[in-house]
């Protein structure tokens, strides 16, 4: 194995298999995440392995970002320096989350991050209000397909059923705990770039 160099620069073998390692994801799924990453500017990755490229570059890259209704969230909650820019390292993180390979409670703690829109550390019906906008949102008539107190009638439904402890809003733990059981989460909480 050793050092040896991929066509990639800083992708070395040894940074490969510690990336096999430390993720969910195949060195042949890596060498395709960077194929593409690299595409968006060899000149700059060639210079710096490091290189950050902002979201608009990801987003002609990855039309699985581009046409995610939580795309903003993935890049606020995977962007280490949480300035809407990826490193490659960033960009590993995301697809190793996504992954059919990632266990359903790593799958429910980034999802929580995802969801918890407001960054409290919990979900509550504002932001279970805010998803259901995200995910009925009719780009053609510019407008949801839900009114106020259609959302805030599921909302209190969804809080009534996760919410275990009866705080008015859901925990991580309380998230983990019924996402786990969903056998559809997995499924669900996936792409592949």
């Amino acid at each position: 194995m050793g050092g040896c160099q991929s066509s990639y620069p800083g992708l070395t073998e040894d940074v490969l298999e510690e990336l096999c390692t430390l993720t969910y994801l195949h060195k042949g799924e890596i060498l395709d995440i960077m194929k593409k990453f690299y595409s968006i500017d060899p000149e700059k990755l060639e210079a710096n392995y490091h290189h950050r490229f902002p979201k608009q570059d990801l987003l002609k890259k990855f039309g699985v970002l581009r046409n995610n209704p939580f795309q903003d969230r993935l890049f606020q909650v995977f962007s280490s320096k949480n300035d809407d820019c990826f490193s490659f390292e960033d960009l590993i993180d995301l697809c190793s989350a996504m992954s059919s390979e990632c266990p359903p409670e790593v799958k429910a703690q980034w999802a929580f991050k995802i969801f918890d829109l407001d960054n409290d550390n919990q979900i509550s019906e504002r932001d279970i209000a805010e998803i259901l906008d995200r995910l009925t949102w009719d780009s053609n008539n510019r407008a949801n397909f839900l009114d106020k107190e259609t959302k805030e009638q599921i909302a209190k439904g969804i809080l009534q059923e996760i919410n275990l402890d009866n705080s008015g809003s859901i925990s991580v733990s309380e998230f983990k705990l019924i996402m786990t059981r969903l056998p559809e989460f997995h499924s669900s909480f996936y792409f592949r770039l």
